[in-house]
């Protein structure tokens, strides 16, 4: 694996990094002037292959990537699609079970699913009406 990072990729990783949230390779694609959807992918694919970027699958039709930090979990919101930080770190606790069963964990993903707050609030609105 090479661990150079090609200019290309650089602008992608820097996209992730400014953005902090959540992006499809789409979205990630149409905030770049003259990079293409191939070109996009390859660099995603690098970059979560060095660990910089992490690829997310949560229910959503597309997969979404992030700037890797600080562990934390997620809560997607089953009607609007939203992705949302949860500052909370569970790797201890995935990375002592793992170690009980005797495996390794590299990383953890906890994700939870319900209703976000403002679709709360707007049901909430809704019934009030």
């Amino acid at each position: 694996m090479r661990d150079k990072i090609s200019p290309q990729a650089n602008l992608v990783l820097g996209v992730l990094a400014q953005r902090r949230c959540h992006l499809t390779a789409e979205e990630i694609l149409a905030s770049m002037d003259g990079i293409g959807t191939a070109t996009v992918y390859r660099a995603l694919d690098h970059l979560t292959a060095l660990g910089l970027v992490r690829r997310l699958s949560l229910g959503k039709k597309s997969a979404v990537y992030e700037y890797v930090r600080k562990e934390h979990a997620h809560f997607v919101c089953s009607r609007c699609g939203g992705v949302f930080d949860i500052p909370a770190d569970f790797s201890g606790m995935v990375g002592e079970a793992a170690v009980c069963s005797g495996h390794k964990v590299l990383y953890s993903e906890v994700t939870a699913f319900g209703v976000c707050q403002a679709c709360l609030e707007g049901e909430h609105q809704e019934n009030a009406s």
